[in-house]
C-alpha cells in the first residue's frame, strides 16, 4: 500500500507555522487498485472510522466520542470530520470526498490516511491512493453507501 507523495500537499495550502502543521483542505481519496471492489470495501470501512479521528489524530471509539461531544462545553467538543462522503465508483478507482470545515490539522490528516491504508492491507490488494483531480465530475457515477 501507498500513498501519492505530498499527499495533502497536493490538495490545499499549508497552515502558517504560526497556526501549526495543516492545510486548508477538505481531502479527498481516490484508490487506484487492481481489484475495485476490495478497494472499494476498505474505503468504506475507512470512511466510517474517518468521523471518528479528531484533531489530535486519535481514533475514538463511536461511543466515546459521542458521550464527549454530549458532555462538552461549546469549546470543548473534540474536532471531528463533519461529513464524509458515501464511496464513488469513478473510472479510476472508488473514492470518498471529507468535509473537515476546510481545515486538516497534521495528526487528523496523517491518522485518516493510516487508517485507510491499513483498510486496504486487510483486503490483501495492491493500492496507491490519490487525491481526487480537482475537475471531477460526481454526477451519475455509481455509489456505494457507508453503513454503520
Amino acid at each position: 500500500m501507498t500513498a501519492e507523495r505530498d499527499f495533502f500537499d497536493r490538495q490545499g495550502a499549508k497552515w502558517p507555522a504560526v497556526l501549526g502543521e495543516g492545510w486548508e483542505t477538505s481531502p479527498s481519496f481516490l484508490v487506484l487498485s487492481n481489484d475495485d471492489r476490495k478497494a472499494a470495501a476498505a474505503l468504506g470501512r475507512a470512511a466510517l472510522r474517518f468521523y471518528d479521528i479528531d484533531e489530535f489524530g486519535r481514533e475514538m471509539p463511536r461511543e466515546q466520542r459521542e458521550a464527549e461531544e454530549q458532555a462538552a462545553t461549546t469549546w470543548d467538543i473534540p474536532y471531528t470530520p463533519n461529513f464524509i462522503s458515501d464511496v464513488y465508483v469513478t473510472p479510476r478507482g472508488p473514492m470518498v470526498w471529507t468535509d473537515t470545515k476546510g481545515d486538516l490539522p497534521r495528526a487528523m490528516g496523517d491518522a485518516m490516511l493510516r487508517v485507510l491504508l491499513d483498510e486496504l492491507r486487510v483486503e490483501g490488494i495492491t493500492a496507491h491512493v490519490v487525491g481526487a483531480p480537482v475537475d471531477v465530475s460526481l454526477e451519475g457515477l455509481p455509489v456505494i453507501p457507508l453503513s454503520g
